[in-house]
């Protein structure tokens, strides 16, 4: 008698998990004790040309994705500007995909004791020009310091906007992140 139950409850955790159609697969999201994560968003582009996006902001339980792929995925953090984590993400139908975003991101965290008072904070490449600049990419930035900036494993300079609207400052060049990792800079 036990046995039945117990394959009955099998039968219906399996039926209550299994996916809708047959090409859609599940992805789970694994947040990070780095900084918040706000939401994950997977942009499909098939051939036909016709962009299908689906954004996770429920990171508890997997969540299911319908098309076969290749996605850019996108990890938003709170505050922050969306970073690409992967370009052509693959999954076959009925997988599940974990998706550790502490594995792929580390973060910056500016604190601003020696630095002019700051408007926003913008983490950039090395060799950008900086804000205000033709050609400026910021990679992510914050409107206050002591704010974890979310990046990608790479070496970076950081930039202060000032309060009073004058001119943008390099003020820390070479900050190298590692993923999984948090820098601080500035304290």
């Amino acid at each position: 008698m036990l046995t039945r139950f117990a394959a009955v409850c099998a039968g219906l955790v399996v039926a209550v998990a299994a996916p809708a159609a047959d090409d859609d697969w599940a992805i789970h999201v694994i947040e990070t004790k780095l900084f918040a994560v706000e939401t994950v968003t997977l942009t499909e582009t098939p051939k036909d040309g016709k962009a299908k996006t689906h954004t996770v902001t429920a990171f508890g339980k997997p969540s299911f994705v319908a098309g076969t792929g290749p996605y850019e995925v996108f990890v938003k953090p709170k505050g922050g500007i969306p970073v690409r984590v992967a370009d052509r993400l693959t999954v076959r139908a009925g997988a599940t995909h974990e998706l550790k975003v502490g594995d792929l991101l580390g973060s910056v965290e500016v604190f601003g004791d020696n630095f002019p008072r700051a408007a926003k904070v913008v983490l950039t490449d090395v060799k950008d020009d900086g804000p205000g600049e033709k050609g400026h990419v910021a990679v992510q930035e914050a409107k206050e310091y002591r704010v974890e900036m979310a990046a990608p494993p790479g070496t970076y300079a950081v930039w202060v906007v000032p309060d009073n609207g004058a001119k943008a400052q390099r003020v820390v060049d070479n900050v190298r992140v590692q993923a999984g990792r948090s820098t601080r800079v500035g304290d």
